[in-house]
């Protein structure tokens, strides 16, 4: 772990009998909040210390975390009548102490000396330490095995086996992305409705051809319709796990715009390679494509984690803890390329399959509303 000040590597050490990592350059620490409500004797102010930060959400400080490299938040909490400003990270439950600030920290009375021996107070020390030496050994113990990669949840590593990308110090979503789950639910029920009715997919895919059929609704209809339930689940991995951050980041109406906007361009690209085919176009993976290309612009430094191997070897892999971690915007590129060479392997407009270039056009509107949201973004952090 590195100083969130000037980002020399902490040292392990212990404050009080309590661990704690300590820079050697500037001298700050930083202990977890666990910690603390056993180091200082007002409880009180370590409560109101994370239930400000926790649930009143203060503005971001300038320091960054060393466990999740997320942005720290400012708290500034009155103690023993004087201000004491502290950074702390709600994910990993960690706080930063200035030099000198641990110090302000009121310590608990020393216990008073009680009636036994000298010998049985020393194996009493020796037994408390031998007790604290393995609780500190297992918790090491557990992060080695299971890895600083691995996922945080359960249902992840259900994912990574399937061979798909886990998340990891995605952005806290702020709002709840109600059109995110819309969406997802929409898709959903269509599969199912489908399933009962299959002609639906023939009557309402989008044909290049007869692109006005049903009053051109096959514009939009398409995008909710799926050939298999693999093609569905895919597309709403994608759209739940990226598509809560971009509607956060975009707003509701924004994030309605893009989606639009990524499902008429993915179609309209797939429409002019070959304007005389009648195979029906379904998905939607054009305007997840667009979810994809933002979230890739305004979080390029969000790791994905993918589970190393192919097939049964991914199982191998998760015994063995085989994590391979790749920044959005790395993985982002990766998909580009993939896409590309997969648009010209295939021909997919004469002989069905995976219109990958209907892809590429569905990002085109995703790259540019993030790029628009960081120019924004940047431009308001100019200002006073």
């Amino acid at each position: 772990m590195n100083c969130p000040r000037c980002h020399s590597e902490l040292q392990k050490e212990f404050y009080h009998k309590f661990i704690c990592f300590r820079c050697p350059d500037c001298g700050g620490r930083l202990m977890t909040v666990g910690g603390l409500r056993n180091l200082s004797a007002d409880r009180k102010f370590v409560d109101l210390l994370w239930k400000t930060v926790r649930y009143d959400k203060p503005e971001p400080g300038n320091a960054r975390c060393s466990g999740c490299g997320e942005i720290m938040r400012k708290a500034t909490l009155p103690l023993k009548g004087i201000e004491l400003e502290l950074d702390v990270c709600v994910k990993c439950q960690t706080v930063w102490f200035d030099p000198s600030e641990l110090e302000r920290i009121p310590l608990p009375e020393p216990p008073k000396p009680d009636d036994l021996p000298p010998g049985a107070k020393e194996k009493l020390a020796l037994a408390r330490l031998q007790l604290e030496s393995d609780r500190i050994s297992g918790i090491y113990r557990s992060a080695d095995e299971t890895g600083p990669n691995a996922p945080d949840e359960g249902w992840q590593y259900l994912a990574a086996l399937l061979g798909f990308p886990v998340e990891k110090n995605a952005p806290e979503v702020r709002a709840t992305p109600w059109i995110t789950w819309s969406l997802a639910l929409a898709c959903l029920l269509v599969f199912l409705l489908t399933c009962l009715h299959p002609e639906l997919i023939e009557e309402w895919g989008f044909i290049p051809a007869e692109w006005q059929r049903n009053g051109g609704l096959t514009l939009l209809s398409s995008m909710l319709l799926h050939g298999g339930a693999g093609h569905l689940i895919g597309n709403l991995y994608f759209l739940l796990v990226f598509g809560d951050n971009v509607e956060d980041e975009t707003g509701k109406i924004g994030y309605l715009l893009l989606i639009l906007l990524s499902g008429l361009c993915a179609l309209s690209l797939h429409s002019m390679l070959d304007p005389r085919s009648t195979i029906p176009c379904i998905g939607a993976s054009g305007f997840i494509s667009g979810v994809i290309a933002c979230y890739a612009v305004c979080f390029p430094k969000v790791k994905l984690t993918f589970l190393l191997g192919w097939g049964w070897l991914r199982a191998v892999s998760l015994r063995n803890g085989l994590w391979l971690p790749v920044p959005a915007w790395i993985a982002f590129l990766l998909w580009l390329i993939l896409q590309g060479f997969m648009a010209y392997a295939t021909n997919e407009a004469k002989g069905g399959g995976t219109a990958y270039l209907a892809h590429l056009g569905g990002a085109l509107p995703g790259l540019f509303a993030g790029f628009l949201l960081r120019v924004w973004k940047h431009d308001q952090e100019r200002r006073p």
